[in-house]
């Protein structure tokens, strides 16, 4: 995107304290969300946001236009696999009137839910100079129609010469112990990127933490020691968490550009002073089932928690598009072939079913009740299989030699 411009959102419903937060895999499936040849994705795609309501993921993704502009779009799933643009990929969120601080580029969205709807974070910016440029936020009732809050960005980069007096972006909110946290990334005059946060109590005015920045670059031969940035943040169990991207020296030095991207992961009991995983990095451009597909990547994670899977579902920018990757806290159970019953839901069901603990990625084949195959297929990261072509009857779905029986209707 414009330049070290990616943000990500968090909207987990449930949190268990352990490895999901630091143990990550890839889906064999990637990518799921590629830029399309319109107008306002020609220059490409990144940022991703997500949400989960009922039984459909919402995606918020940053776009680069044909006119260099960057602008909001919105796309929504009911598997995290096949993707439906809406509008025909139309912006939620266009670029402000001549003259505003935003009427040239937008970015970095990050989408949370509160007492009053929706509150859309963003990058905005006058021109396409890697200099300059705030963060804004607009409201919906809907999610869908968004209304700028004033005429002003909410929060600016510092005074020159403090550690984010160039730029900032990449807001990460949440709203836990009655106010608003935010987490962002800064860079100063070095070009070096940190963490730095702010809290609010109404979501739009807001001050910052004056220890800031609460996450910082680790040593020059570090996976972390060039920069650390787009940061996701998430309040539960007493704790705050936060994963996000690290650069390394060597590998900016190597050709001048961001080749190797780490995810790091840190938490805090009190939002301000941040203590990170002793095995971080938790994952990263070369992590297993790299394909040359995902170069660039992974770039701006945004999470969601899955209760009835017990699934933490990462989505992620590469320079081709968006890939997922998966944790299960360890708690989805491997095939017990002496267990011949799958878990599924809703049974009976009409279009879709859904397999719970099983990993995405796994293969499914679906029996009719003569034994006869009628479908077969990977299961996607939300674990919902279409259904809706098979004929109303009793089916045998089988994972690894488990098998489960749903009948259609």
């Amino acid at each position: 995107m414009k330049h070290f411009r990616i943000t990500i959102g968090v909207l987990i419903f449930c949190f268990v304290l352990g490895n999901a937060q630091t143990q990550w895999v890839r889906y064999s499936g990637n990518l799921v969300f590629r830029a399309n040849a319109s107008f306002y994705e020609a220059r490409g795609i990144g940022s991703p946001s997500l949400l989960v309501s009922g039984d459909t993921l919402h995606l918020f993704y940053a776009a680069g236009g044909a006119d260099t502009r960057g602008r909001i779009l919105y796309a929504y799933s009911l598997d995290g696999v096949q993707w439906h643009r809406f509008n025909n990929g139309k912006p939620v969120l266009d670029v402000g009137e001549p003259g505003q601080w935003d009427s040239h580029f937008l970015d970095t969205p990050d989408i949370i839910r509160d007492d009053q709807g929706f509150k859309l974070y963003y990058f905005g910016d006058t021109d396409n100079d890697p200099v300059g440029g705030a963060i804004g936020v607009a409201q919906s009732a809907d999610g869908i129609h968004w209304q700028r809050v004033g005429s002003e960005p909410v929060l600016t980069p510092g005074e020159a010469g403090e550690w984010d007096g160039l730029f900032i972006e990449s807001p990460a909110v949440i709203y836990a112990r009655n106010q608003y946290w935010m987490l962002y990334s800064g860079v100063d005059t070095t070009w070096q990127v940190r963490i730095g946060l702010a809290t609010s109590a109404d979501g739009i005015h807001w001050q910052k933490y004056p220890g800031n920045p609460v996450i910082d670059v680790g040593a020059p031969i570090d996976w972390n020691g060039f920069g650390v940035a787009t940061p996701t943040l998430w309040y539960g169990e007493g704790q705050w968490l936060a994963w996000y991207c690290g650069v390394s020296v060597r590998d900016w030095l190597d050709n001048s550009q961001i080749d190797t991207i780490y995810i790091g992961f840190s938490h805090s009991t009190n939002g301000l002073e941040w203590i990170p995983f002793d095995g971080n990095p938790v994952f990263g451009t070369y992590f297993p089932l790299y394909s040359p597909e995902e170069i660039r990547g992974p770039w701006a994670p945004d999470v969601v928690y899955l209760p009835q899977r017990n699934l933490y579902v990462m989505m992620y920018e590469t320079a081709h598009g968006f890939g997922i990757a998966y944790s299960t806290n360890n708690a989805l159970p491997s095939p017990n072939r002496e267990e011949s019953r799958l878990h599924l839901s809703p049974n009976p069901a009409t279009r879709w079913i859904t397999l719970n603990a099983v990993p995405p990625g796994a293969e499914y084949r679906i029996f009719n009740i003569r034994g006869q195959l009628v479908a077969q297929g990977t299961v996607p990261p939300l674990g919902r299989v279409n259904i809706s072509h098979l004929t109303p009857g009793i089916y045998w779905i089988v994972v690894d030699n488990n098998t489960g029986q749903f009948v259609k209707y």
